[in-house]
């Protein structure tokens, strides 16, 4: 055989040199293999630098096959996990995470002070921001759905679990001690809501921080000179819906911002959705391969299979054979000439009118709680006076300020004196009730009440009475420039003072017949003056 010439090198030369390139892999091999022996066996051994090794004969005798060693070096060098990708938050969400942290956290934690009821409570308020918080964030991707898309109200499930939860535990602990707290986020909670008050979330908020106001009122109330850390709570509360008002009038005016050139919301919660674990759990021992997929969801409530039959009775019957559509008329027989009766006398004659009257129904009573007669109470609510459920009571004070209004409701035979100069007045549904004020920054309101007097000493600028009958109206010197306003009311004298006479005064009753005429196409409206 020829012995083949390649330029530069021959056959042997080339044998030679891969001879001691194996033999260099094969120590290389043998030292890997001893490291490892030695690590496993944690006994100290030489230290060889692979470099160093005296090479050995091709024909030595290696235990572990060559190809062995890429394997080794594969292994103890793995390769980095790439870094998780963090996801861009919008503006407007980072804002609400704002909220979350300066004034829901806190107001968890002071809550964890007064109460476990009132902790639990505010447990759920932090949950329904949660998932407030989820929803914000798929508005922020995806384009507005259809008012009547479930998906939506899928989305806005979670918020409203937790706000009846809230209101629920408030319901079941009534007798508690606490229980202007428990109300002060019952009330409150509803605010969260606001993403359904399109076009108007901004004044729904603020309704439903007045709501919850009114429960903090008495809570500052009862200890404000007792305990501060009830006070610091009350105005936590307030806050996290003061702050929730100015940043959804930033960023959701006139209801949630969705995304214009967002994604269908559809695919946005599919991407949303925790995906499966990447490596399955083991099946059980004698099973082989997977387990099986996991059973289809159950059929939607609102579907009615096309074979189903229909129900006996009831609204299902009645729905079954509207959804019949022209079939519905299919079942009707035709009534023959002889069987009707507007062209057989005979067949009227034969009617027989059933003995006796039919007894009419009972109406059902009201309810005990509708009934009883509520207590009379007299009660400085913030600003507000309530003055309530009086009867045969001449003698009722109330001494107010001038940041003071007054509510005065269903009294009878009872007579209020509001003592100093203080901003508006209003009695409803109040009979044969007098009411003697003093000075007025704003009005005093009249609204539907009977045979009710009311007595002015210092001055006011309005008078305003709306579905009363019979009431007299008694004016000062200085409130003679008053404006009286009267609607839907009958039997009204204004009894103006006497300037000839110290004490006495003038009776003038107010319209109540006005005369209507077309004149150039206007309408002109008259007081009819009867003279006699």
């Amino acid at each position: 055989m020829a012995e083949v010439n390649i330029p530069g090198y021959n056959m042997v030369t080339l044998i030679k040199r891969l001879e001691a390139a194996t033999s260099r892999l094969e120590d290389l091999t043998v030292f890997q293999t001893q490291a490892i022996q030695s690590r496993d066996l944690s006994t100290p051994s030489e230290t060889t630098i692979p470099g160093s090794v005296t090479p050995t004969p091709a024909s030595t005798s290696i235990s572990t096959p060559a190809p062995a060693a890429p394997a080794l070096l594969t292994a103890s060098a793995p390769e980095p996990s790439p870094a998780p990708i963090v996801e861009e938050l919008p503006t407007s969400l980072t804002e609400f995470d704002e909220i979350i942290a300066d004034y829901v956290a806190p107001f968890v934690e002071l809550s964890k002070g007064i109460d476990p009821l009132v902790e639990e409570q505010a447990k759920y308020i932090a949950a329904a921001f949660d998932a407030e918080r989820e929803f914000l964030r798929i508005v922020s991707k995806s384009k507005k759905p259809a008012p009547s898309s479930p998906v939506f109200v899928e989305l806005f499930k979670p918020i409203t679990v937790q706000v009846e939860r809230v209101q629920n535990l408030r319901e079941k602990n009534r007798a508690s001690k606490f229980f202007n707290h428990l109300s002060t986020i019952s009330e409150g909670a509803p605010g969260l809501g606001w993403i359904g008050a399109e076009p108007t979330p901004v004044p729904f908020i603020g309704e439903m921080k007045d709501s919850a106001q009114f429960y903090t009122n008495r809570v500052l109330k009862e200890y404000k000179d007792i305990d501060r850390k009830h006070v610091e709570w009350a105005q936590s509360f307030l806050k996290i819906f003061t702050s929730l008002q100015a940043y959804v009038k930033k960023n959701h005016t006139t209801g949630p911002s969705w995304n214009a050139k967002g994604e269908d919301i559809q695919k946005v919660l599919e991407s949303a959705a925790p995906s499966a674990p990447a490596t399955p759990a083991p099946a059980p021992s004698g099973a082989s391969g997977p387990p099986p997929p996991p059973p289809p969801p159950p059929a939607s409530v609102f579907q009615v299979a096309s074979d189903q039959a229909a129900p006996s009775g009831g609204l299902g019957a009645v729905f079954a054979q509207i959804n019949k559509g022209e079939a519905i008329t299919s079942g009707l027989k035709k009534v023959d000439k002889s069987q009707m009766t507007h062209k057989n006398p005979s067949l009227r004659a034969q009617a027989t009118v059933p003995s006796g009257t039919t007894k009419s129904p009972t109406l059902p009573s009201k309810p005990p709680s509708l009934t009883q007669k509520k207590p009379p109470r007299i009660e400085l609510e913030g600003t507000k006076w309530i003055v309530e459920n009086f009867e045969n009571n001449p003698e009722i004070v109330v001494e107010a300020e001038i940041s003071h209004g007054v509510f005065i409701h269903r009294c009878k035979n009872s007579t209020v004196k509001i003592t100093g100069k203080f901003n508006t007045v209003t009695m409803n549904e109040c009979n044969s009730t007098g009411l003697l004020v003093d000075t007025l920054v704003s009005s005093v309101d009249v609204i539907k009440s009977s045979n009710f007097a009311l007595q002015v000493t210092g001055k006011l600028p309005t008078i305003s009475v709306d579905q009363c009958d019979n009431g007299q109206i008694y004016l000062s010197k200085e409130s003679v420039d008053v404006e009286i306003y009267s609607s839907k009311s009958s039997g009204l004298n204004v009894n103006i003072p006497d300037e000839a006479e110290d004490g006495d005064f003038k009776e003038q009753p107010l319209p109540e017949q006005l005369l209507h005429k077309i004149s150039n196409g206007k309408l002109v409206s008259t007081i009819v003056e009867h003279m006699g």
